[in-house]
């Protein structure tokens, strides 16, 4: 029981998260959840989790949606993932995060300086194939998708939206990977997650209060600042495994 209340305590926190900037749950929930349970076990349940909630964000956020560059995001998405999941075999773990933490660093600094990126095809294939390419490499799709409508100057409640439903697809994604391809899913990481659900639920109801009450401004420093500490957290981890 005590496992439940915890598992749940992070779910809220990272939920808020979620509800604020659009991503970013598996980033704050991962971490906690692995203080409780197995790393394997984390993620997945992250994932679960995300995808559950896809249908509630769906009918919540379809008026915001940028179906155009959602779809680019998703269509770049695939051959990056395998691409990743390719390199991921290949390298070190450890010496991959300080890399990811690089160009999540590089990309920030572009966001900061106010690079922007043109509308088309192009930027929207390219920020899905490298979320793709974080995702197979380490589970990471969110910093190139965000860097993408941060730099586009999209408003909050077209990048939010449009964020939320590319997530819930790479979240889908993967789930099917690992169960096509190992035994790892069990009924014990669903009731984990169905259990911390309404936890979950009730932290992005309470973020998407606070988001609605931001300006654009507000959201793009809580975006950049999630960025930063997802870079942060990726390369010391990165940094403590080859030291």
């Amino acid at each position: 029981m005590d496992h439940v209340i915890l598992l749940s305590a992070a779910s809220f926190a990272a939920g808020f998260l979620r509800g604020v900037t659009g991503f970013g749950f598996a980033l704050a929930a991962v971490p906690i959840y692995s203080l409780i349970v197995s790393p394997i076990y984390a993620v997945l349940m992250a994932q679960i989790l995300q995808v559950a909630a896809a249908p509630v964000d769906l009918v919540q956020n379809r008026r915001h949606i940028d179906r155009q560059a959602l779809g680019r995001l998703v269509i770049g998405s695939v051959p990056g993932v395998v691409i990743g999941a390719l390199i991921a075999t290949q390298l070190s773990p450890d010496l991959l995060r300080l890399v990811i933490a690089a160009l999540v660093l590089l990309g920030l600094f572009a966001l900061m300086a106010k690079v922007t990126l043109p509308d088309g095809r192009g930027p929207a294939l390219i920020a899905g194939s490298c979320s793709g390419l974080l995702a197979g490499l380490a589970a990471m799709p969110g910093p190139p998708a965000v860097a993408y409508f941060l730099g586009r100057g999209a408003d909050k409640q077209v990048s939010r939206a449009s964020l939320l439903i590319f997530f819930a697809f790479t979240a889908t994604v993967a789930l099917g990977f690992v169960a096509a391809t190992s035994d790892v899913l069990s009924w014990n990481i669903g009731l984990s997650a169905a259990l911390s659900f309404p936890a979950m639920m009730a932290g992005s109801w309470g973020g998407t209060w606070v988001f609605q009450r931001l300006g654009d401004g507000s959201y793009r420093k809580a975006a950049l600042g999630v960025l930063l500490l997802s870079a942060l957290m990726t390369g010391g981890k990165g940094l403590m495994g080859l030291l």
